[in-house]
């Protein structure tokens, strides 16, 4: 019993101070039951002597106490809503809420360079006061959220699901478009503008949208229609020892890929390519020029044509032009190889389809892998034949064409590529 009165007696001065109740404030030290010893034990007379309460309802009663004294509590205390900083240096830290759409920044006004007007200070909550901002301390701020909204645009694009994407015998493998998303950069100019201008002219200002450029992809799903399908597939090998040459492959393939061909269009390498300079970023590698073997800046153009023409020939598209080179190359069987030379050979693909030629070219560390996409034509099966001959330590002959065979069961031969390959040992990879 001792306890509860010190647990009781706690929990008066509790709610004395959160009510501000005076009559609870005068009797919080006074204990709610006498102790004890001022309790009679003896019995009137002719009665037994009382029993005492038990154990378990002396602490049946304790909490029947406690929960009383915490409801008068909770009824008691006074709720207020938080008033508005009235203190000028409390309007200063206010964080505001800067936003693109996306993000979210929370500076203080102190933080991006908000200060008093003069005389403004001195008003009260409910006077006028003004802020004045200083427009190269905000900038400075907002110049370090440029780099979290700067993003650059994605094109819309052909994909397969995973399990098809390195099958190179599935033909009309299903496919889907991924839409574009914008780009996007912070006009530093007009946020900083905007946001001195909204808490100049508004003290009471705490949300400004930044604005924001928007640079569009360039390929968007709508110049996609009609692709469903990826209609050919390629791989070749490299070697990514080969510093220059790698990076001639891998510069040229990533110009190449997202090309889109439209209907009756033709795709040409070295129009999309462009010059192989230096200057552009091309490396250099072996190229054969006028029976010789030299090093040139673009070496390793070749193979990036080679794939492409492979896919083209199991894609069902037309060549319309396509060079051997002098000698055979280590990536591609006798016949179907294709060379590429600035200003003179060139391979030239024609898009002779119903919808538009979506070209996906990629590298991984030493493959270069092609993926064209297309109208399928369910029930369509397109083999590819090569033969080759060998008439001496440097002299080869090759063949290579396709088969078509139509859904309806009909076959249909194309004309062959024929290739002559006779070289010097001027030529020989190995001198």
């Amino acid at each position: 019993m001792h306890r509860l009165n010190r647990c009781l007696t706690t929990a008066a001065a509790i709610a004395a101070v959160a009510c501000a109740d005076p009559f609870v404030t005068a009797n919080a030290q006074q204990p709610l039951f006498p102790p004890l010893a001022q309790q009679s034990e003896t019995a009137p007379a002719g009665h037994a002597k009382a029993v005492t309460h038990t154990a378990p309802r002396k602490r049946r009663h304790k909490r029947r106490v406690v929960r009383r004294v915490a409801r008068v509590i909770h009824k008691s205390a006074p709720v207020q809503a938080p008033l508005p900083p009235t203190d000028p240096k409390d309007r200063l830290s206010t964080r505001l809420r800067l936003g693109d759409g996306v993000r979210m920044w929370r500076p203080s006004r102190k933080q991006i360079g908000v200060a008093y007007a003069p005389g403004g200070s001195d008003a009260s909550i409910s006077g006028a006061f003004k802020f004045v901002v200083d427009r190269a301390k905000l900038r400075k701020y907002l110049a370090g959220t440029a780099p979290y909204i700067l993003r650059s645009p994605v094109n819309a694009r052909a994909a397969v699901d995973s399990a098809s994407a390195t099958n190179v015998d599935a033909q009309q493998v299903p496919a889907k478009i991924i839409p574009e998303i914008n780009g996007a950069s912070l006009d530093l100019d007009a946020a900083t503008d905007l946001v001195a201008r909204s808490i100049e002219g508004d003290p009471s200002t705490i949300h400004v949208v930044l604005p924001v450029k928007i640079k569009p992809a360039r390929i968007i799903a709508s110049q996609l229609q009609g692709v469903n399908s990826r209609i050919g597939y390629f791989v070749t090998r490299f070697n990514p020892g080969d510093v220059g040459r790698t990076q001639t492959v891998r510069l040229a393939i990533n110009i190449i890929d997202g090309a889109v061909v439209p209907p009756q269009g033709v795709f040409s390498v070295n129009h999309t390519v462009g010059e192989r300079t230096a200057e552009r970023g091309f490396g250099k590698g072996h190229v054969f020029i006028n029976g010789k073997m030299e090093v040139q800046q673009g070496g390793g153009m070749c193979q990036v044509a080679t794939t492409l023409f492979n896919a083209a020939m199991l894609a069902d598209l037309k060549i319309v032009e396509r060079h051997q080179h002098v000698r055979t190359i280590p990536y591609a069987d006798p016949g179907r190889d294709a060379t590429v030379y600035w200003g003179q050979k060139d391979l030239k693909i024609q898009n002779l389809t119903s919808a538009p030629l979506y070209i996906s070219y990629k590298t991984t560390r030493s493959h270069a892998i092609v993926s064209l996409f297309g109208a399928g034509a369910p029930g369509r099966k397109v083999t590819l034949v090569s033969h080759y001959k060998k008439l001496g330590e440097r002299h080869y002959t090759g063949v290579f064409y396709r088969v078509v065979t139509n859904p309806d069961g009909t076959v249909v031969k194309d004309k062959p590529f024929y290739s002559a390959y006779k070289w010097t040992p001027a030529l020989d990879y190995s001198r």
